[in-house]
Formats: C-alpha cells, structure tokens, sequence
C-alpha cells in the first residue's frame, strides 16, 4: 500500500482542517468555494497537469468530507455551499463508505510484468525455465515477455538473479483483497459494492486519490459547536496516533468538546470475556474453531463472501458495540461518537444504530488543529479505574485479541491460536479452502489490516511510530508465527 507519509496526505489533512475551521467560525457555507483556490493559489507549481485540475480534486476532497457519493451526486453546477446545508440537515454514517472521483483516476493499464535493462541475458536463463506459459523469449541477449501468453504469475521476477523483471500492478486493484476495484468500460475505477468489505485498502493505495471515504466528521463538529452532550468512545489504537499520553488525549478530547470520554477496551474486555466462554463452550462440545468478531471488514467478508464461516464466528458484539451500550447506560442524554482507525466501522455503526456518529484519528487530528488544541499541551486527564481493562488496548495489535481472549479462559486444555495478520489476495484464497478443509486450530484471531488497527485507513502515524509512541510492541503473541499453542491462566471465565 501506499506509504502514509506522502503528498496526498498531506492536502487531505489541509483539505478537513481548513473545512473545520470555516464551520467553527460560521462562514463554511459562504467560504466553501473559495477553499480551492486558497490551497491552490495560480503561482503553485502543480503535481497534477494544472492547477485547474488541482483545484477541482480539492473540491470534489470537500465533497467527499461533506458525505456527498460523487459517483451518483455530482453536480457541477451546485455550489460546496448547497452541499454543505445537505450535510449539516444529516446525522449517522450513510452507505455505501467509499466513493470514486473519475476525474482523478489516471486510467492505469492493465497489471503487467516488464524486463529491465537490468537483464543480463545469462546462461542460466531461470526465467524462461520456469515460465509455466512459454512466455518469454531473448533477443540481442535480452528476455522479452509475449504479454499476450502471460498470466502474470511472477514465476519470472521470482527467479531472476538480476531482479531484472519489474513489476507493474494497478495499485487499487492489487490492494482490494475481494477483486471488488476494477476499471468500466471508460477505463475508469469502479467499485462493485456487493463485493466490497469496506477495508478501505483501495484508498489508502490510490496514489491519485482517485478513491476516496465519505466522511462523517461535520455532522459531529456540528454537535460540538451546538454543546450538545455528546460522549467519545476512543478506539484501543488510538495511544500512539498522537505525541502525549492517553490521559492528555483524553483531556484534549474534552477540551474540543466532548463532554466525556470511554475507552472502547472497556468494551472489549466484554468482547473477550463473551468470546472466552464461547471458546470454552466450543471446545468442551468439539464444535470445532471460533473466530474473533471485532473487525468489521471481517464481518463483512463472511456475510458476503465467505458465509460458511457463519457459524464459527463469534457471537459477540464487537468492542465498540460493547462500549456504545455502556455509553448510553452511563449517560443517556448525551450522543455518542466513536472515534478509531477503521473505515468499516461506519458500516458497522449504521447495522448497529447505536451510535450517532464515527469519524477517524485523522479526522480527529483536524479537530485538534481547527480548535486549537495542542495535545502535547493538555493535563493529564483522569482516566478512572482501568484495570480490569487495561490489556484489552493490545486489541489494536496483532495478536492481542487473541491474548486477552485466552487470559479470561478456565484452566483445562491447551489452546491452539491461528492469527490471521492481515487479509489479502492471497489469505482470502487460502480462507476458502476452510469450507472444504476446516483449519486445524481452536481460535482465529482475524485482522483485516496487516500489524492490527494501529494499521488502518484512518490512522495518523505509521505502524511503526505508532508502537513507538505505545512504549513498544506489546502484543503479546507473535505476529509472524501462523499458528502457535497457548496454556490458558487460572481464574478466568
């Protein structure tokens, strides 16, 4: 995927801060147009062919913040102003998520494998030993591919000594691990919603920005500006998306207008302490493997694609399901927003209906700068009593579900654990094979996002930063190993 730090990134975050600070200031609906052309002033040298184009992907940037489905809704003769009332007069999260910009879509060709002039023409020639469609060919001691002959398998640039053979994928395409993305018949992206799990890798791999997610974040902003009650739930990822702690996040959240904060591992020690018993249940019965229920691209893939999996998956809520009942047990007045790494969780959130709205970290991020809050500068809020959920905010990594499930289990057997570390291609190959041949293991821990939450479309920091900044990598089962067997403790469930 993408990396995170680029230039895109950077003019969407200028994009939402900019959007936010003219709502907070009242003149949103009379400014909007003009946002274009601030960020885009005529002496700017483009990244684009012009700064007209330019200008034009900002606003159909402000389009998306504003919830708008650009495939279905664009009309440019209508105003960012008239978009904006449209968007203030809505509330939850509206599907589908995502939304394509046609305009931005440079059109890719096909996924492709080319040699280099890094071929040597060696006499070893693996390459076209190993070719499975007698593909390639040498002249004047090169190799040449016959890309009508080739299935693009890769066996070439597997083998080759040289890494000579390069290849040329269609990064949306490459990403979405359901083959949801694919280009119409005008060589423009288009996203299959039946198909689509709402992961959010197809955005997060679009170096054009051609893919984007309809944001939520202004109807929330509406809520903090009217002082309306309104609680955050805080997603188990967020410690590490921002310098500072997680008590001066707490207070920074406050200090933009939330009237209380909940941290969604709260909810997941009930996810866990739920799943536990169901894997206790399962195991005594011999009713084979259960799978974790707490992220929603993974949910959606079974529903969609994979619904054999049905009856193994947990029946729990998920954490933020969990933390939304809690919050309206808590302070039934007060709305409640969700706030976290994922983009499916808005799908999630519209099944639920428990919740009046989601937005990302990053979105979280332009709060902060559009209110002025600097969170390195908060005091450290109280965070309450979280020790009977303190290691349930490893959820946010590979791993730590898995953990927290199998520390709340009763002492008896040993536990087999298959962590699924991300889902791509691949993975979502080898997943299919279950139905016929079900997977010899107790527990499936499932991570849409490769490294866990701390690695979704919606986060501010790399993975890397990210745990860091949580004080090291303290998932407590090893990522890299499929499958590993762990003793449960004493006292749980």
């Amino acid at each position: 995927m993408l990396e995170l730090n680029n230039q895109y990134t950077v003019i969407k975050r200028q994009v939402q801060t900019e959007v936010l600070k003219e709502f907070f200031a009242g003149t949103l609906a009379e400014h909007a147009d003009a946002i274009p052309f601030r960020l885009i002033p005529k002496q700017r040298v483009p990244n684009r062919c012009c700064i007209y184009k330019e200008r034009a992907m900002v606003r159909y940037r402000i389009m998306a913040l504003l919830g708008v489905d650009i495939e279905h809704e664009d009309d440019e003769m209508k105003g960012l102003g008239a978009y904006v009332q449209e968007a203030l007069g809505s509330h939850r999260p509206t599907l589908p998520i995502l939304t394509t910009i046609n305009t931005a879509c440079s059109s890719c060709p096909p996924d492709r494998y080319l040699i280099s002039d890094a071929c040597r023409g060696c006499f070893a020639r693996p390459c076209l030993a190993n070719c499975p469609k007698d593909c390639i060919s040498f002249s004047n001691g090169q190799a040449h591919i016959d890309e009508n002959r080739c299935i693009r398998c890769g066996k070439c640039k597997e083998v080759c000594p040289f890494h000579a053979v390069v290849h040329i994928p269609v990064p949306c395409e490459e990403a979405c691990p359901v083959n949801a993305v694919k280009k119409n018949e005008d060589g423009y992206v288009e996203i299959d919603y039946e198909k689509c799990i709402s992961c959010g890798r197809c955005a997060m791999s679009c170096p054009f920005g051609a893919i984007v997610d309809r944001s939520s974040v202004l109807p929330v902003a509406k809520i903090l500006k009217d002082n309306e009650p309104v609680t955050a739930l805080i997603a188990p990822a967020i410690e590490g998306q921002f310098p500072g702690t997680l008590a001066q996040i707490k207070q920074a959240l406050l200090a933009v207008g939330f009237s209380q904060v909940i941290e969604v591992s709260e909810g997941a020690r009930i996810t866990c302490e739920h799943e536990a018993s169901e894997l206790n249940e399962r195991k005594l019965a011999g009713k084979g493997y259960l799978t974790t229920s707490c992220c929603p691209a993974y949910m959606e893939l079974i529903d969609k694609h994979l619904p054999f999996l049905s009856e193994h998956r947990s029946s729990a809520l998920s954490p933020m399901g969990y933390a939304a009942l809690l919050a309206k047990q808590l302070h039934p007045e007060a709305k409640t927003v969700f706030i976290g790494p994922c983009l499916a969780k808005k799908v999630e959130a519209v099944r639920l209906g428990t919740l009046d709205g989601v937005i990302t970290f990053s979105e979280l991020a332009s709060l902060f700068i559009a209110r002025g809050v600097d969170v390195r500068e908060m005091v450290s809020a109280d965070l309450g009593d979280t020790a009977s959920f303190v290691d349930c905010r490893e959820f946010a990594l590979s791993g730590g579900v898995a953990s927290c499930v199998l520390s709340r289990m009763t002492a008896g057997s040993e536990i087999t654990v298959l962590p699924i570390n991300g889902i791509d291609k691949k993975m979502f190959r080898a997943m299919k094979v279950w139905e016929r041949r079900p997977v010899e293991t107790d527990l499936v821990e499932v991570m849409c996002c490769e490294g866990g939450c701390i690695n979704g479309p919606g986060v501010v920091v790399k993975p890397s930063v990210a745990v860091k900044l949580r004080g090291g990598d303290k998932a407590t089962m090893p990522v890299k190993a499929m499958r590993s067997v762990l003793g449960p403790k004493e006292g749980g469930v």
